[in-house]
């Protein structure tokens, strides 16, 4: 592990890579007046009202001109002919929508101007984050051999890194690696350290990062809920749940009939289809039962009938049970209703009842110990007190975390080079996931970018 390592797992989650997802053509897609990426990468054009301008398309296909028109900016509405993947940026405007279609494994979307493609990460003996693609999720470039870090992009020995990294051989955890990048949730370097990040007001934490909700979200098709690939092919999107009358279908919200009280005066009904109806509340001590109010009788109507003239719990009907008539003191409730006084301990003493440090019978049900042994010392069956002798590894096949002696006591039992992790012995770096230990690593068969790995979200570079 070298310092180019950057530090951006996040726990997510709830985060799954599904199948690439086939978005609108050019021109087809969905627009928001916010950057995607915060105005940062390749990807994104910064607009500008002066200047001689750039050359576009309209929606009919001709060229028309980004820049200066009688003194104006002209605005571009449809995705220019040379935008054929990803988030592009009105420069007039600042309105981004998606364009093309989403970038093979291998390949990043990224250009200038009104030109923008995919092709394959400019790395060129790079190492590290080198900047992000038009959808915001930084392009990475493979790591330096052993004994090498990363700095400034450039693989340089350790001894010249100037800063060195801790003994792990992991760069510092923050919850804001680079520039407009925040990262969100349970944050890993992927040897066993965490922190915990949030988001800013107005952003959601989507794979880990902190994001506007996501353009690939509203479609043609209709609004996007759960996961999908965003429009680059460089990692997945949460769309969030749908809103109104519609419900969430093969990843689409789709229209659906609404929960409705149909003549209920009280409670609520969720039919899976929008919000909660609420069909009304019950006054004062009357309880809700099947969609109406219910009125239970009082104790005291209980008692009045008859049905609550003894100890434990009555039915006051609506559902309602309670205990009218308690048993005083110390007394306890026998199964028939009848309240018994149990024996005290001293009581007991006196009646020479008490063995040592053995549980006495004082009546009614109750087990005490009235002598019970002093610290950790342990009650034999003769009613002496003898030292606890503490269980040992050999007790537990040598394995595992959090072990308890028997005398009040916890220990670990992990063999050299491995450390406790909730409750298993794993591999420094590794976490616990499933029941085993497991190392999150990136699926060479994935996109770059986000990936689920080990229940956690990891941030992978090309490949």
């Amino acid at each position: 592990m070298n310092l180019a390592r950057t530090a951006t797992i996040a726990a997510l989650l709830v985060l799954g890579l599904g199948p690439a997802v086939a978005l609108g053509a050019c021109g087809g897609g969905q627009s928001t007046g916010a950057s995607a990426d915060g105005g940062r990468g390749d990807g994104t054009v910064e607009g500008s009202s002066g200047g001689d301008g750039a050359s576009g398309s309209d929606a009919n296909g001709g060229d028309v001109v980004i820049g200066q028109d009688g003194g104006q900016c002209v605005p571009i509405t449809t995705c220019p002919s040379t935008v054929t993947c990803g988030h592009f940026t009105d420069p007039c405007t600042g309105t981004t929508m998606v364009c093309g279609s989403q970038c093979p494994h291998g390949q990043v979307c990224t250009g200038s101007g009104t030109t923008q493609s995919c092709q394959p990460p400019a790395c060129g003996g790079k190492c590290g984050d080198i900047g992000v693609d038009s959808c915001g999720v930084p392009i990475v470039c493979p790591g330096c051999s052993t004994g090498q870090a990363c700095v400034n992009n450039a693989c340089v020995t350790q001894a010249d890194a100037g800063s060195a990294p801790d003994a792990g051989g992991c760069t510092p955890l923050t919850c804001m690696p680079s520039t407009n990048i925040d990262l969100c949730g349970t944050v890993t370097d992927g040897c066993g350290h965490t922190i915990q990040c949030s988001c800013p007001t107005g952003l959601q934490c989507i794979g880990g990062r902190c994001q506007t909700t996501p353009l690939e979200c509203d479609t043609d098709a209709g609004t996007r809920c759960g996961q999908t690939t965003n429009a680059c092919g460089s990692g997945t999107v949460q769309c969030g749940d749908c809103t109104g009358a519609t419900k969430c279908t093969n990843g689409l919200c789709m229209p659906c009939t609404a929960p409705s009280c149909n003549g209920a005066t009280c409670g609520s009904v969720n039919n899976g289809c929008g919000p909660t109806v609420t069909c009304g509340s019950c006054a004062g001590i009357d309880t809700c039962v099947d969609g109406g109010c219910c009125k239970p009788e009082s104790c005291t109507e209980a008692i009045e009938a008859g049905i609550a003239n003894h100890c434990g719990a009555v039915d006051l009907g609506c559902g309602v049970k309670h205990e009218c008539s308690p048993c005083p003191g110390t007394d306890v409730c026998l199964s028939d209703g009848g309240c018994c006084t149990p024996l005290t301990c001293g009581d007991a003493v006196d009646a020479g009842m008490v063995q040592g440090c053995l549980a006495v019978d004082l009546g009614c049900g109750v087990h005490k110990n009235c002598s019970p042994c002093p610290g950790t010392d342990v009650c034999e069956s003769d009613g002496g007190c003898t030292a606890c002798i503490p269980k040992t590894c050999g007790d537990v096949g040598n394995t595992g975390c959090h072990h308890d002696d028997g005398c009040g006591s916890r220990f670990d039992c992990c063999a050299t080079g491995t450390v406790c992790v909730e409750t298993l012995c794993c591999a420094p770096g590794d976490v616990e996931y499933q029941g085993s230990c497991c190392k999150p690593t990136c699926d060479p068969n994935q996109p770059p970018g986000p990936q689920v790995s080990c229940g956690l979200v990891i941030n992978c570079a090309q490949g």
